[in-house]
Parts: structure tokens; C-alpha cells; sequence
């Protein structure tokens, strides 16, 4: 589209436009995650609203739970326009490493475009979402380095399944149009809608994912580079480890995934982005094979574009709406 043509792929440095790891997918990688979606099945939705009185005269605000992996409660906001006809589309935001859903007033941009928006905390990451099923030891205390040494045990097990049932969840909601569901996020966030997008069976517009993590992870273990360097640490305390935690790793690393995103990705990287630097994002990027489109900022570090690429953001969301006619705030 034509919104993201501005600064492409070709500002990144010509290494980076060919950069291209060997993926570290092993031969099971397919039929464990098509286990994990099929155990994530048996267990009930079971999701519950609730009105929350709050001061807007544009969007209403409900407290949504749903029921993920481990039978563990996820909580969110649920944002409406209060001005709306039949079915309207949906915005999922996925949220950075520890970082909490905050405030509804900071997903007003999207219900100003009609859009409902859904948010919720990430697991065990301090917002109202616990990560309360136990791991094996030996683990470490942040998000990212618990479970390390078994893929069915390791953290992201847990939030990817989560990611996914995020759209199972707005695919039930009687005043949503699943079939305008959009994915956005940043860094952690980014990565989620990615994975998410990988992993579920829904058909979606496109995914918006700006200055994404969890891709290329050895190199992102080796540089130490953002939350990856809880487990840089954890193989500093158990050496003899690595090989089991890198095997593990490899379930998770988005390149792995590359085959399986179908849907249109419109991703966006800082070139000095010190925390996920753009070179791994291109581990997946260019390995890609659905339409996509990147946009780079040259100069700027993990704030990526900001407050600029929001608004191209919002454009292309508004554009497709219109091609769509699925605007719903008359």
C-alpha cells in the first residue's frame, strides 16, 4: 500500500537486505505447536464482561477476562465506540515486555477510527494477569528466562497461546466483525502479533508489527541484546546448558515460523535500535513470502517511527475500511 512506501527496506544497509540465517526448526517443529493448539482447545473460553464507568463521551470501557493455557485467567480492557452499527472491526494490541494495559485513553486513537479494541495484560509481566502454573527448576526470575530447559515448560509457550486465543476471543464477541480483525504491536508486542498470526487458523486483514523481538534469538542470546539477556545469564550460570536451551529456543525464534505467516505483514524497525536490533528482524523478514512491507527508520532506536508511524498506521487501517465498507461508526 501505497502509505508505506516512503522508506523501505533499502535504507537498511545492503548486508541486512540479504541477511538470511538458516532456520533452526527441527522435525517436530510443526507437531508441537499443533499439540499445544490442540491441548489450548480442551480448555473453556470462559469469558466474563464487565461495565467500567469511565469518562468518555466517545468509547465505553469493559474489564474482559478470558480463560488461556494452564486454565490462567487473562484480563484486559474491552473498547467500544458508543456510536456504532451492526458488527464494527477490532483491534488487538499486544503490549511490550513488562509493560501493563494501562489506561483505556491510550488505545483512543483506534476507537476514534470505529474500531473495538481489545488489550490485555501480559502473563506474569506485574499488570492483573498471573503466571501462577509453576515451572521446573532451574529457572530465573524474569519472564523470559523461566522454563528454559523444556520447550513444552518455556514461557512463551504460554504467551503465544495466549496471543492466539486473543482472537479466538474477539471472534466471539456478538459486536465484532471477525472478519476485520487487526493485529498491532510493538517489540514483544510486535513479536505476539506475529506469532499469533502464525499460529491461528482465522483469516485476518493484515498484521502491524513495529520494531519486533524474538527473532534470530541465538544472535539475539550472544549480542545480549533487550530481554534476551536473561538468558545470556542463565547460561552464564549453567554452561553445560546451552545446547538443550538453544534447541528450546528454536520452537520460539519467529524465523522458524516464516512459512507459516500468511497473512500481509506491515512491519516497521529503527536502524539503531539497540534492543531489537533491526538486523534480526530481518532473519524473519526476508524469509517472508506473503505481502509485506517494511518501513525503516534510519536514525531512531527502539521508539522506531512513534508518533509518525501511528499515523500511517491509522491510514492504512482507514483505507482498507473504505475499500472494505466495513467502517462501523455511522
Amino acid at each position: 500500500m501505497e502509505v508505506f512506501k516512503e522508506v523501505a527496506i533499502e535504507a537498511l544497509p545492503k548486508n541486512y537486505q540479504k541477511y538470511l540465517p538458516n532456520q533452526t526448526k527441527t522435525a517436530d517443529f510443526e507437531s508441537f505447536w499443533q499439540q499445544t493448539l490442540d491441548e489450548l482447545k480442551k480448555i473453556p473460553l470462559h469469558i466474563t464482561r464487565e461495565s467500567v464507568a469511565y469518562p468518555s463521551a466517545y468509547f465505553q470501557v469493559e474489564k474482559i477476562t478470558f480463560q488461556s493455557l494452564y486454565s490462567e485467567t487473562i484480563v484486559g480492557w474491552y473498547i467500544l465506540p458508543k456510536h456504532r452499527t451492526g458488527r464494527i472491526p477490532c483491534l488487538i494490541e499486544y503490549l511490550g515486555y513488562l509493560s501493563r494495559r494501562g489506561e483505556p485513553f491510550q488505545y483512543a486513537h483506534w476507537a476514534q477510527l470505529g474500531l473495538a479494541v481489545l488489550v490485555f495484560d501480559v502473563r506474569g509481566q506485574g499488570g492483573d494477569t498471573a503466571d501462577s502454573a509453576p515451572y521446573k527448576a532451574p529457572t530465573m526470575n524474569f519472564p523470559m528466562g523461566k522454563g528454559l530447559l523444556k520447550k513444552e515448560d518455556y514461557y512463551q509457550r504460554r504467551v503465544y497461546c495466549d496471543s492466539v486465543r486473543e482472537i479466538e476471543v474477539a471472534c466471539t464477541l456478538e459486536e465484532i466483525d471477525e472478519q476485520a480483525i487487526f493485529l498491532n504491536g510493538a517489540s514483544q508486542g510486535g513479536a505476539l502479533a506475529l506469532a499469533a498470526s502464525a499460529l491461528t487458523t482465522h483469516s485476518l486483514p493484515f498484521v502491524m508489527a513495529d520494531v519486533p523481538s524474538s527473532c534470530d534469538v541465538e544472535k539475539r542470546i550472544q549480542e545480549e541484546t533487550g530481554s534476551y539477556q536473561e538468558i545470556t545469564q542463565f547460561l552464564r550460570n549453567y554452561p553445560d546448558a546451552e545446547t538443550r536451551v538453544l534447541k528450546v529456543q528454536s520452537y520460539f525464534d519467529l524465523k522458524n515460523f516464516a512459512e507459516n505467516i500468511q497473512v500481509p505483514v506491515f512491519a516497521s524497525v529503527g536502524g539503531k535500535d539497540p534492543v531489537c536490533p533491526p538486523l534480526n528482524f530481518c532473519a524473519l523478514y526476508n524469509r517472508l513470502t506473503c505481502e509485506k512491507r517494511l518501513s525503516v527508520y534510519p536514525h531512531n532506536h527502539h521508539d522506531g517511527g512513534g508518533s509518525s508511524h501511528m499515523r500511517k498506521k491509522m491510514q492504512l487501517i482507514t483505507t482498507y475500511l473504505k475499500q472494505q465498507n466495513k467502517f462501523g461508526n455511522k
